[in-house]
């Protein structure tokens, strides 16, 4: 008996189901607010059947955390080395990482900004917010203060503002409306974010960065 309901809504032969669904909740909850978008729906912007929200992840708010935490991977697996090991260049190879995800996932960050503002106190913004620090570590963020610490930033560089500047860096761009965009003749493609990339890269070493000292490797 536990057999047969354990099969009960299994996918058969089309491996590619749960990322659809994957898929499907990152485009709907990007559009709308989490309370308004539903199981049935996502199952039918996916192609699939209701059931296979729960045999793959159990619960809406169990897909919410997973599209989450697998859309952001790369990115938090950037922040903990540079955790564990800062350099000079971990800004920018943090921010190459993150331009490169964010090619293909463009309206993402609007979502995690509009997470970002939600008040956590109320019941309703739970999971929602659960999620969201599931994967945005403060601690491991904050890596102008541990260089700062390190004596890797120019003496006049307030590590705070540093931080911000990078956080806009990071986010502006694909916080921009697309018509704005359009306007100033810029699109969001691989090729445009990777030559933002190292051109913020450029920005943040010559602006921020004390010189290196080569004589302090001898």
């Amino acid at each position: 008996m536990a057999e047969a309901k354990k099969r009960v809504g299994r996918p058969s032969g089309d491996t590619q189901n749960r990322a659809k669904l994957v898929l499907a909740a990152r485009n709907l909850f990007i559009e709308r607010d989490y309370a308004q978008v539903t199981i049935r729906e996502i199952a039918i912007c996916a192609g699939t059947d209701p059931g296979l929200i729960r045999y793959y992840f159990g619960s809406k708010e169990s897909l919410f955390s997973t599209m989450i935490r697998e859309t952001a991977m790369p990115v938090v697996k950037q922040l903990h080395q540079s955790k564990l090991n800062i350099k000079a260049e971990s800004p920018a190879s943090l921010m190459q990482t993150y331009y490169t995800v964010m090619a293909k996932h463009p309206h993402f960050p609007r979502l995690m900004f509009r997470i970002a503002g939600l008040d956590q106190s109320l019941p309703e913004n739970e999971e929602v917010t659960k999620a969201f620090y599931e994967v945005v570590n403060f601690d491991n963020i904050a890596m102008f203060k541990r260089l700062k610490d390190k004596g890797m930033l120019k003496e006049d560089i307030d590590d705070r503002c540093a931080q911000l500047s990078f956080f806009a860096m990071m986010l502006f761009p694909f916080l921009v409306p697309d018509n704005l965009l359009k306007c100033v003749g810029i699109e969001l493609t691989p090729d445009f974010l990777q030559t933002l990339a190292k051109q913020n890269a450029n920005l943040l070493r010559r602006g921020l960065l004390r010189e290196q000292d080569h004589t302090d490797e001898q």
